[in-house]
């Protein structure tokens, strides 16, 4: 077995640790001004109500919650790590203050100090029912972002949803415990992708996640940050605000194209 592929199977055996679903709180994020080039949008507090809590229905019919933020008809739907981990209210926050609905969920493996290691296999679901909401409050285009097992799911599932971006932050092409693999065509699309890592990356190494990188048709771009920090964790790091910032110029670059 590769080394990138065993190493992943760390992400897993934290998700099933008692503190692994403890809410962490994101630092603050104040990004930069954006390039003078980039179009004025509307004001944050005409477009940004919420969050609100909300509850979706997957394709095989459990119920996931999460919180839903902003108005528009392009949604950023984040997903977590497999530890259950929040990493993503600040950017949600930012994206609907431009303009757009920006949702974050949990799995249904989530459970109040631990994850359900037969549930957690069923994350694809999870993020379709994720989709499939989105779709019913009036998204007519989605950009996909995750990190670790939500990378994945984001990454499975871009040329299923018709999504119109794609943000990768530390996840691989393969889970080798579950016979899980993505393919070159679930990434077969000339949508932008953008796959982030840590260097050092303590729980998926650079190079399994550039793996998953090298599967993907262009546009994509590949950014490594110093340190080994995991998925979102790259939040609570010195480059903290500057990753995020890179993400959410990316966003706006999508949607600024139309």
């Amino acid at each position: 077995m590769p080394a990138h592929k065993s190493a992943f199977s760390k992400l897993f055996l934290l998700a099933i640790s008692l503190a692994a679903c403890q809410p962490a709180v994101a630092p603050t994020f104040t990004p930069t001004p954006l390039p003078s080039a980039t179009p004025t949008l509307a004001p944050t507090a005409t477009l940004s109500p919420g969050p609100r809590r909300i509850t979706f229905t997957t394709p095989d019919g459990a119920t996931v919650n999460g919180e839903l933020y902003g108005a528009g008809d392009t949604a950023v739907i984040f997903s977590v790590m497999g530890n259950c981990k929040q990493g993503w209210p600040e950017l949600a926050k930012e994206v609907a203050g431009q303009g757009m609905m920006a949702l974050t969920y949990q799995w249904r493996a989530c459970r109040a100090n631990s994850v359900d290691e037969t549930l957690i296999r069923k994350f694809l679901d999870d993020t379709r029912g994720a989709i499939n909401f989105m779709r019913e409050q009036g998204a007519t285009r989605i950009i996909l972002v995750g990190a670790s097992l939500g990378g994945v799911a984001s990454a499975k599932l871009t040329v299923e949803s018709g999504a119109v971006g794609l943000v990768v932050v530390a996840a691989p092409d393969v889970i080798s415990q579950w016979n899980f693999r993505i393919d070159s065509a679930d990434l077969a699309t000339n949508i932008p992708k953008l796959f982030i890592t840590a260097e050092d990356d303590s729980v998926v190494p650079a190079a399994a996640a550039r793996a998953l990188h090298d599967l993907a048709a262009d546009p994509k771009e590949w950014q490594t940050y110093p340190g080994s920090a995991h998925g979102t964790d790259l939040f609570e790091t010195e480059n903290g605000a500057v990753v995020q910032q890179r993400i959410l110029e990316f966003i706006l670059a999508i949607i600024n194209q139309r």
